[in-house]
């Protein structure tokens, strides 16, 4: 008589062990998986930051494009300035050419602000991709804790209910004497 109830209370005490175990597990994942969502919505939020307000119209791309310019416009002013010694050039010759250079150089500008316009955009909707992604990965964790959570407080309950049923409170065993 006395073993089954050792035994029963053993299986009662693992199973309460295991289902508290379980609870201080899941809230240590949890926490862990908390710190890792912070850091990952830190690392978004600094790629965006980077990427949106960054000065991209000094960027070597627009430096490169706005120094093809100048280089085209000295050779051309040179050239100019060549032909006009020979031909006799006017003043009004002159303003025309450097007209026209200051339109090229207003025309790279516009384009690499448009540009700059698009890459904002693109950065915009690839942050909101991103976060949308971080929410969702969020949310089905949350969901799989809440899972794990539940599973190992059952398993623990059924454990000790288990344990409980197995112990004859307060009857005792008959013996069957034969029938004597």
């Amino acid at each position: 008589m006395g073993l089954p109830i050792v035994l029963a209370g053993l299986n009662g005490a693992l199973g309460l062990y295991s289902g508290i175990k379980g609870i201080f597990d899941a809230s240590s994942a949890k926490r862990e998986q908390r710190r890792l969502m912070r850091k990952a919505y830190a690392e978004e939020d600094g790629w965006y930051r980077r990427n949106y307000f960054g000065d991209h119209l000094n960027s070597t791309a627009t430096r490169a494009a706005i120094k093809r310019v100048e280089n085209t416009l000295r050779r051309k002013s040179e050239q100019d300035r060549a032909r006009s010694r020979i031909v006799g050039g006017t003043p009004e010759y002159a303003l025309a050419q450097n007209e026209q250079g200051m339109r090229s150089v207003e025309n790279v500008m516009t384009n690499a602000a448009a540009m700059e316009s698009d890459r904002k955009r693109s950065v915009d909707a690839q942050h909101r991709q991103n976060r949308n992604a971080l929410l969702g990965s969020q949310s089905a964790a949350l969901a799989n804790d809440r899972s794990n959570a539940t599973q190992l407080i059952g398993s623990g309950l059924n454990l000790l209910q288990n344990a409980l049923m197995g112990v004859n409170w307060g009857k005792e065993e008959r013996k069957y004497d034969g029938g004597l």
